[in-house]
């Protein structure tokens, strides 16, 4: 026998070996598998192990699935619907937990708004609306007082608005009124120059509150203001031509005598010495009024109430009502 056959031999007998030892593994194998089904009826552990079917799936039969894409689809399902059960569950815990604190953040956050709003509106209704006045604009006016030269420096003169202001949003009512200050003023002065009074409106009082603004007077009773300074009669000339009444009064004077005294012989000699005397004062008269008006004053500046004025805005202003 030569070394092949050996080699042979003993490879089979290993096998057979082998394969009588997995008999032997099967039959140990199926005795213990009958011995659990002698002893324990698998369908009824089955029923004491899980809970009871409900009543609406007792009578549904257990379809097996065909393959096994069916039963990985089926558990990734019932994954999909544990994962999402858990996460309804968590998030519908965690308002729970946070409600308070989401409660108050967002009263705090309505608070700070409503108090915002509040302010908002309480700045509105402090400011309410507006209308903007350009520099130059003009409106009538009334006085309140009577007014004149005597006024001092200073003192604070009254005004109300002859008509109302309209726009769509703002209106200055009728009446309102304004307050001016004194800057200058004088009584008469010689060379025939009147009375002055400088005023310079400062202030509107709107709904009771002041708001600062800055005009000028340009007319006081439809006459022309010129450089905001109301002004009496200035009377000069009117001044010159009164001051000639004396050299004519004389003249005439003169003139008379001059007559009675050549109706008669006596006094004849006499006529023409009256008569240069009257012309020669009338003449020193007219020349030197000019000279004597000088120092003649002009009119008093005396303005009764309610006279209307026209005053003009020196500078941009916001009127809020």
């Amino acid at each position: 026998m030569n070394f092949l056959n050996k080699l042979f031999l003993i490879v089979f007998i290993s096998i057979l070996t082998m394969q009588s030892a997995s008999y032997a593994v099967l039959d140990i194998d199926m005795s213990v598998d009958s011995e659990i089904r002698r002893k324990y009826n698998p369908e009824k552990a089955v029923e004491d192990l899980l809970s009871p079917l409900p009543d609406n799936l007792k009578n549904d039969k257990n379809v097996p699935p065909k393959d096994e894409s069916d039963i990985t689809t089926k558990n990734n399902e019932q994954v999909k619907s544990t994962a999402t059960t858990t996460t309804t569950t968590k998030t519908s815990t965690t308002p729970v937990t946070n409600s308070s604190d989401n409660k108050n953040t967002t009263s705090q956050n309505t608070t700070k708004n409503n108090t915002g709003s509040l302010q908002e509106v309480k700045q509105s209704e402090s400011l309410g609306q507006k209308i903007t006045l350009k520099s130059g604009t003009k409106i009538t006016v009334r006085s309140c007082e009577k007014l004149s030269d005597t006024m001092p420096v200073g003192r604070k003169v009254y005004f109300k608005l002859a008509k109302p202001i309209q726009t769509k949003l703002f209106t200055l009512p009728e009446n309102t009124k304004f307050v001016a200050t004194v800057v200058d003023s004088h009584t008469p002065q010689i060379t025939g120059n009147g009375g002055l009074l400088v005023l310079l409106v400062e202030r509107v009082n709107i709904n009771g509150k002041n708001q600062e603004i800055k005009a000028k007077f340009t007319k006081s009773n439809y006459k022309k203001v010129f450089f905001n300074n109301i002004k009496g009669k200035r009377s000069y000339l009117k001044n010159v031509a009164e001051k000639t009444n004396f050299g004519n009064k004389y003249y005439k004077k003169m003139l008379n005598k001059s007559k009675q005294y050549s109706q008669k012989k006596v006094t004849m000699i006499l006529s023409p010495i009256t008569y240069l005397c009257g012309a020669t004062v009338y003449f020193i008269n007219i020349i030197g009024s000019p000279v004597f008006a000088i120092f003649s004053e002009g009119k008093s500046l005396s303005i009764p109430a309610d006279t209307q004025f026209e005053i003009k805005f020196l500078e941009d202003v916001e009127l809020h009502n």
